[in-house]
């Protein structure tokens, strides 16, 4: 009788050590949720508030040498995105402007200096001969990459850019620009396509 109790007793002790850790698992779980929520809502405040403030202010405690280059004239806003592979997500900027801006090499964008460029501009009546390749043509390059927002928390050999090396073919027609983007598209949505 009395192993049977004794044998009992252990059972419902082995079942309340099991539940205990099945609850101990199930609050350190809502803790850690409340606790990464917790960081992602601060993380969101600092960005809305850098938002609201003026780019140059803000840019001046991060890189106060693009900070000087900046005024109101200028009509600069900096945009905000979080990135990276581990949590807490790391802030990234890049600065914009909703003034127009004019790129004077890309309204011509030819290679003047060829020795040849002068004969063919004056046979143009031959079209074997205007067709030449652009390979010393202007390129343009993308300077404003998205940068990290605090550069100081970053070790020496980590990436402080996103798209640094992004190369953009730039063609002076603006249809031939609107359909390499449509093409570009196409050919985003058949590599999701054959990813799913």
């Amino acid at each position: 009788m009395e192993t049977c109790s004794l044998q009992e007793e252990e059972a419902q002790d082995g079942r309340q050590d099991a539940l205990q850790m099945i609850a101990a698992k199930i609050i350190q779980r809502a803790w850690r949720r409340y606790v990464c929520r917790e960081v992602f809502r601060h993380v969101q405040k600092l960005i809305s508030h850098c938002n609201q403030q003026n780019p140059q202010t803000v840019l001046r405690t991060v890189n106060p040498r693009e900070a000087k280059l900046l005024d109101s004239a200028a009509g600069v806003f900096i945009r905000f995105r979080l990135g990276g592979v581990t949590f807490p997500p790391r802030v990234y900027y890049k600065i914009f402007t909703y003034r127009p801006i004019v790129d004077v090499c890309a309204s011509s964008p030819r290679d003047y200096h060829q020795l040849g460029r002068k004969k063919l501009l004056a046979q143009k009546s031959d079209p074997a001969l205007n067709q030449t390749g652009r390979s010393g043509w202007y390129q343009r390059v993308e300077n404003n990459n998205w940068r990290l927002f605090c550069c100081k928390v970053v070790g020496w050999n980590e990436q402080t850019e996103i798209c640094a090396d992004k190369r953009i073919d730039f063609h002076p027609s603006k249809l031939q620009r609107k359909q390499d983007v449509i093409k570009w598209k196409k050919r985003k949505k058949i590599e999701w396509l054959k990813r799913m």
